[in-house]
């Protein structure tokens, strides 16, 4: 109720925000129910359906967190909407509805709720090693090892024992980690790392012309080291480093001799760019933009192009191209050159 206490004070503005407080409402409600006398009805219902929304939630809050340059594919709220109509009829099902009727829609309720958990963690995995914002790095890497790994476990051990006698321990075990859980999160939340959630989520939009935005944090200052290791990282991408296909933070570290640590730093806090794909796209589009508008290079195929300037398929060059002019690479050659 701290960490939710927190989040809503701070970034409920946030779509990311509004998601990660509905899991943690989720989770209240999920940790109280076995407290609660027997329920039934639209209480119960109210009561549940927090529970119901966690892995969807989980998953949005993870897209939003590390894919925020990216809409949520359309297709993930057809898995959404399976599991909460799924897990309503095998918890809330009218009279009229079978025992084994129920039971068929609680086993699917539960591989659908697996299912949008593990996607939650491989959103979280994705692009790891490009995110170049530290503290979205850790959240991260707790949410995939703690939360998103324990939640899998419950769902699991749910599934496992809902027709059969629960081992003696479970649930004092389940009670003890949960509570573990929730202090550390709170602990990591509200005194280790009071700001990780405001420096991962991007910052809300201005609502109003007339209210003037906050100053942008003042950007430390480059002592001579790091000014020539800019100059450096400028002039390799100057002269084409980004044309290396699948390039990674950490071969271009190798490259220029210095920290991966460092140059992430250095691109993130000097630089503005909260993810490295986004860096490299900044001088492949650019090259990409002038090479689609020259008429010399006409005849040459948009893949040609794509795979010349460091990208593995036409999928991703036309997602970072259309991101960046709104359009695709071939509509932008039939408009610069439209003979």
């Amino acid at each position: 109720m701290l960490a939710a206490a927190k989040v809503s004070i701070n970034h409920y503005q946030l779509a990311a925000g509004r998601w990660l407080i509905l899991v943690l409402l989720g989770v209240i409600c999920y940790l109280l129910l076995p407290t609660l006398p027997a329920l039934s009805g639209t209480v119960a219902m109210l009561v549940h359906m927090p529970v119901i929304l966690v892995p969807a939630a989980f998953w949005l809050f993870t897209h939003l967190l590390c894919r925020e340059e990216e809409s949520f594919p359309h297709w993930g709220w057809l898995p959404i909407s399976l599991s909460i109509i799924f897990s309503v009829m095998a918890n809330h099902a009218p009279i009229s509805v079978s025992a084994n009727a129920q039971e068929i829609f609680f086993n699917l309720s539960q591989f659908l709720r697996l299912a949008l958990i593990g996607l939650g963690v491989l959103t979280l995995l994705g692009q790891f090693q490009s995110d170049l914002v530290e503290e979205r790095r850790r959240l991260r890497a707790i949410l995939l090892i703690v939360v998103g790994a324990y939640m899998f476990i419950v769902i699991s051990a749910e599934s496992l024992f809902a027709y059969r006698p629960v081992p003696n321990g479970v649930p004092t075990l389940h009670a003890l980690l949960a509570s573990l859980l929730s202090l550390a999160a709170c602990l990591w939340l509200l005194a280790l790392a009071p700001s990780a959630l405001g420096e991962s989520l991007s910052q809300a939009p201005v609502e109003s012309p007339e209210e003037e935005a906050p100053p942008p944090e003042p950007v430390p200052s480059l002592d001579e080291q790091q000014q020539a290791q800019l100059v450096k990282l400028q002039e390799h991408m100057e002269n084409g480093g980004y044309r290396h296909t699948g390039l990674t933070i950490r071969e271009l570290a190798e490259q220029l001799d210095t920290r991966e640590h460092l140059l992430r730093t250095l691109i993130n806090r000097h630089l503005g760019y909260r993810n490295f794909n986004e860096y490299l796209n900044q001088f492949r589009i650019d090259e990409a933009s002038a090479r689609l508008a020259d008429p010399e290079q006409a005849h040459l195929p948009v893949l040609t192009i794509a795979l010349d300037i460091g990208y593995r398929s036409l999928s991703p060059f036309n997602a970072a191209f259309k991101r960046r002019h709104n359009l695709t690479p071939t509509e932008y050659r039939r408009e610069k050159l439209p003979a």
